[in-house]
């Protein structure tokens, strides 16, 4: 989990709001976190999944998040505030990994993040790993977006046309 200033809640909201609906109705949001300074990035990716996660889970089940996944990747991404059609500048910055929730419904996502237990527990800890003094308090990189699923569980549950379907199972088929 990643502190959430009050623009980006704002914005994460609209964006949320204005998601076209999905097949499963979910939103996504992808967060790219920067570590603090004092963690090289493999002790904050064990900090943020062994002592950071347990913390969240509770709240996220609670709030009926369907999936708070963490990816340990590192790189450069411009800056951008969740909800916004453009980045914040052209100088790309440094990530650490990013944060993928899975949503039905905003008022989840707004709730979990006003409550106390968020507030006193998860927030207070994300300063231990997190780098606070970059952009967007270390949220540097927010999407928000329309979750479709093609291929779930090894199985194939795209709902596009039938005909194309068959077509490229049946190209894929030859060459096998």
């Amino acid at each position: 989990m990643v502190r959430i200033v009050p623009f980006t809640v704002a914005a994460m909201l609209f964006a949320s709001s204005v998601a076209i609906c999905t097949r499963n109705g979910l939103t996504q949001m992808l967060t790219h976190v920067k570590r603090h300074p004092n963690y090289t990035q493999t002790e904050f990716w064990d900090y943020w999944y062994t002592q950071h996660a347990p913390k969240v889970a509770p709240l996220a089940s609670y709030f009926n998040i369907s999936r708070y996944q963490q990816v340990r990747i590192g790189g450069l991404v411009l800056p951008t505030e969740a909800g916004a059609t453009e980045p914040a500048s052209d100088v790309p910055v440094e990530f650490d990994g990013v944060a993928m929730f899975l949503y039905r419904s905003p008022d989840d996502l707004a709730a979990m993040i006003s409550h106390p237990y968020y507030t006193e527990v998860v927030l207070p800890d994300e300063g231990v790993f997190i780098d606070k003094s970059a952009f967007g308090g270390g949220q540097v990189a927010s999407f928000v977006g329309a979750h479709f699923e093609v291929v779930d569980d090894k199985k194939d549950v795209w709902i596009g046309n039938d005909a194309d379907r068959e077509k490229y199972q049946q190209l894929f088929d030859s060459y096998n």
